[in-house]
C-alpha cells in the first residue's frame, strides 16, 4: 500500500511537470533545482514587509503567510522566467492588461531560505530593458535601500514537507538577560534565564527565568533554518519558533535575527526582529525588537595530563579553514553529520605528521581521548577525522588504523584564505551527453587565462543556444585517490562548496560526478559508472596558462578565452503571436523541437524513476 501512495504521488508529480512543460513550451529559462518548491512569505494588513527606501519600519500586528511556488521556469504568483543572469531574474508578467516585466534578485542565503531584493514588485514595466535597469544594485542591496522578501521554504516542489536539519551558528550552553521592546515589553535582568543547543545542535532550548512578564520559568523551542553574512556587514540567522501554533496566525512562525560573537570574551549578542522579516525593529545585534545578551557558561578545567602536554599540531596546517580553526595545540570544528562542535587539545604526537591524540570536548560538555587524523590534500585543502572508537584514558591505541574504519569519514576544509591560485584539474573544453537524457549535452569549460575558474553549461545538443542551466565555480584544489581526482570547488551562484570526482582516461575522455556529502567529499563515488562521461574538445597553448596551470598534451584544436557566458535565455526580444499561459504567464513561440526536446527530457526522468522503483539496473 505504502509503495503504491509514492508511485501515485511520484507519477502525479512527474504528469504536473510534464503538464507544465507542454504548457510552457520551452525549457530555456530556468531556476536551478536549490529554488524550486513551496515558500512562505509574511502578509500583513500593509501588504509585503521589507526595507523599502532604507528605512527599517515596524510591522503591522496582524501577521499571515502567502506561498510563493516556484517551479522550473515559473514564480507562479509573480511571472515567468525570461531573462536570467546569475540571481538576478527579469520576469514577465501578462496576468494584467498587457505583458509587463520585473526585475528581482533571488539569492538563497541557506537551503531553506531565500532572499528576494527587488524595486517593489507592484512596479511593472512594458519594456524588459527599463526592467533590468531597475534591478537593485549591490551598493542598494549593502545599504537597504531596496525592497527585501523574506521567503522560508517549506515543501518540495513536489508538495512534500521541506525539512531539512542545519546546525545552529553559535554553539553551547549560555545563561542571558533580556528586554523585549514596545508595547508587549518587559525584561529577565537577571541572568538565570538558559539557552543551549544541547543535546541536539539544531536547535535553541530557550529558558526564561525571573522575568518581569512571567511569574513562574516557561520556555520556547527555536529551530535553526540557516545562518549568513549580510551585504551590511552584520552576521544573520533564521529560525522556526516551534512554540507557535497553526491555531496562532497572529504570531509569527519564523524568526531572523542577528547575531555577534564578541572576540576575546564567552559573550555572544542577539537580536530578533518582531516579525518574520530580517527588517522591521531589528538595527544590529544589540538592538531590535528582541535582545539576548548571552554568556557562555564555562567549561571545566582541563585534566593535568591535558593542560601539561607539549604536543603542538603541524605549523602548516594552522590557521583558519572553512568550519575548522587550528591553533598550535587547539582545534575547533563542526561535525555537520551529528551537528557537533568540537573543541580537541593535542596531548601526544605519534610522530607521523598526521596522527595526533587529543582530549575532544563536544559544545555540550561531552569529553573522550580520540585520535585526531590531519590529511593535508593540497595547499588550500584539509581533510580530517576523528577515531571511532574514544576512550576515557589516555591510550596510544585509539590511533590505530583499524579504528578508523574504512577510512571515508572525512571532513573537508577548504582555506579561508586561499594560500595559493590552484588550476582546476580540467583546462580547456569537454563536452558529452546527459546520461540517460537524450539530447541535452553538457559542456565543462575551463579558461586558459583564469583556469581557476570553471563553467557547467547544459544546453540542446543542436541549439546549444538554449540554455538551461549555467554554473561558475572557483577551483579550490584537488588531489588523487584511490586513481581517481577529487576536486573541492566554490559555487558562485548560490555559494556554497562542492565536491567532484572524476577520471580522465588518456584519450582525453572525463568521467565526472558530483561527491557531496554534508561533511565534504564522499568517497563512495563511482564516475565511470554513474557519472557523466565527456570528450575532450579544446584545450590551452603552453603560452596562453598561467604559471601555477598544468598544460595537458594533446594535438586537439586550442582555445584561449573564455566564451562570453550565455544567460539561461537569448537576451532578445520574443517574436511572433503569444500564446496564453495561465497565472503570472507570458505567451511565447517555441520551436517543435524545443516541445519535443522537454517531452523527451521529462519522459527520461519518469523512465529513471520507473526502474528506481521496480529495482531494475
Amino acid at each position: 500500500m505504502a509503495g503504491g501512495r509514492q508511485w501515485r504521488r511520484l507519477t502525479c508529480g512527474w504528469l504536473v511537470l510534464l503538464a507544465i512543460l507542454l504548457r510552457e513550451g520551452s525549457c530555456v529559462c530556468y531556476f536551478p533545482g536549490e529554488l524550486q518548491g513551496v515558500w512562505e512569505t509574511q502578509v500583513t494588513s500593509e501588504g509585503f514587509q521589507g526595507v523599502i527606501g532604507g528605512r527599517r519600519g515596524v510591522a503591522a500586528a496582524s501577521i499571515t503567510y502567502q506561498n510563493i511556488t516556484i517551479h522550473n521556469d515559473v514564480v507562479q504568483e509573480w511571472g515567468v522566467c525570461h531573462r536570467r543572469r546569475d540571481d538576478t531574474v527579469i520576469l514577465a508578467d501578462s496576468t494584467g492588461v498587457s505583458q509587463c516585466y520585473k526585475c528581482v534578485s533571488l539569492r538563497l542565503v541557506a537551503a531553506q531560505v531565500l532572499q528576494v531584493w527587488t524595486p517593489g514588485l507592484q512596479k511593472c514595466f512594458t519594456s524588459e530593458d527599463t526592467a533590468f535597469q531597475t534591478c537593485p544594485t549591490p551598493a542598494q542591496i549593502a545599504e537597504n535601500r531596496a525592497t527585501l522578501l523574506m521567503l522560508y521554504k517549506s515543501r518540495s516542489v513536489w508538495g512534500e514537507p521541506e525539512v531539512r536539519v542545519v546546525g545552529c551558528p553559535f554553539d553551547g550552553r549560555y545563561t542571558f538577560t533580556y528586554e523585549r521592546a514596545g508595547g508587549a515589553g518587559g525584561s529577565c535582568s537577571l541572568p538565570t534565564s538558559e539557552m543551549s543547543n544541547c543535546p541536539h545542535g539544531f536547535g535553541y532550548n530557550v529558558t526564561y527565568r525571573d522575568c518581569s512578564f512571567s511569574a513562574v520559568p516557561f520556555s520556547r523551542g527555536l529551530q535553526c533554518l540557516g545562518s549568513w553574512p549580510g551585504e551590511d556587514g552584520h552576521n544573520y540567522l533564521a529560525v522556526r519558533d516551534v512554540s507557535v501554533s497553526e491555531d496562532q496566525p497572529h504570531l509569527p512562525r519564523y524568526r531572523c535575527g542577528i547575531f555577534e560573537e564578541e572576540v576575546g570574551t564567552a559573550r555572544v549578542y542577539l537580536a530578533l526582529s518582531n516579525d518574520t522579516t530580517c527588517t522591521n525593529d531589528l538595527q544590529s545585534a544589540r538592538s531590535g525588537y528582541e535582545t539576548f545578551t548571552l554568556t557562555s557558561v564555562p567549561a571545566p578545567p582541563l585534566p593535568a595530563v591535558v593542560s601539561q602536554a607539549r604536543c603542538t599540531f603541524p605549523r602548516s596546517l594552522q590557521g583558519h579553514w572553512h568550519h575548522t580553526y587550528l591553533g598550535s595545540d587547539t582545534a575547533l570544528f563542526r561535525d555537520y553529520i551529528n551537528h557537533k562542535t568540537y573543541s580537541v587539545s593535542c596531548v601526544q604526537d605519534m610522530n607521523d605528521g598526521e596522527r595526533f591524540i587529543v582530549y575532544a570536548r563536544t559544545h555540550c560538555g561531552d569529553w573522550s581521548y580520540n585520535c585526531f587524523w590531519l590529511k593535508r590534500r593540497s595547499a588550500n585543502i584539509l581533510e580530517h577525522m576523528l577515531g571511532l572508537y574514544p576512550k576515557e584514558t589516555v591510550d596510544p591505541s585509539v590511533c590505530d588504523m583499524r579504528n578508523f574504519g574504512d577510512r571515508t569519514a572525512w571532513i573537508t576544509q577548504g582555506k579561508s584564505l586561499l594560500e595559493e591560485p590552484t588550476s582546476c584539474p580540467i583546462i580547456g573544453r569537454y563536452t558529452g551527453e546527459l546520461p540517460d537524457a537524450s539530447g541535452i549535452c553538457a559542456e565543462l569549460f575551463s579558461d586558459c587565462s583564469a583556469p581557476n575558474l570553471m563553467s557547467f553549461t547544459v544546453a540542446e545538443c543542436r541549439n546549444t543556444s538554449a540554455v538551461y542551466e549555467q554554473r561558475e565555480y572557483q577551483c579550490l584544489g584537488q588531489w588523487t585517490e584511490d586513481g581517481r581526482i577529487y576536486a573541492l570547488t566554490y559555487r558562485r551562484d548560490i555559494r556554497t562548496y562542492e565536491c567532484f570526482v572524476g577520471v580522465i582516461k588518456s584519450d582525453g575522455t572525463v568521467f565526472i560526478k558530483e561527491a557531496e556529502s554534508e561533511a565534504g567529499c564522499s568517497r563512495n563515488v563511482q564516475p565511470e559508472v554513474f557519472g557523466m562521461k565527456l570528450q575532450r574538445k579544446e584545450i590551452c597553448p603552453d603560452d596562453a596558462l598561467r604559471p601555477f596551470s598544468k598544460t595537458p598534451q594533446s594535438s586537439q584544436r586550442s582555445v584561449t578565452t573564455r566564451p562570453t557566458p550565455r544567460p539561461t535565455k537569448p537576451w532578445k526580444p520574443i517574436t511572433g503571436r503569444p500564446r496564453a499561459r495561465g497565472s503570472g504567464g507570458v505567451g511565447t513561440t517555441t520551436s517543435p523541437s524545443t516541445s519535443l526536446l522537454c517531452l523527451t527530457l521529462t519522459i527520461t526522468l519518469i523512465a529513471a524513476t520507473v526502474r528506481s522503483l521496480i529495482g531494475s539496473p
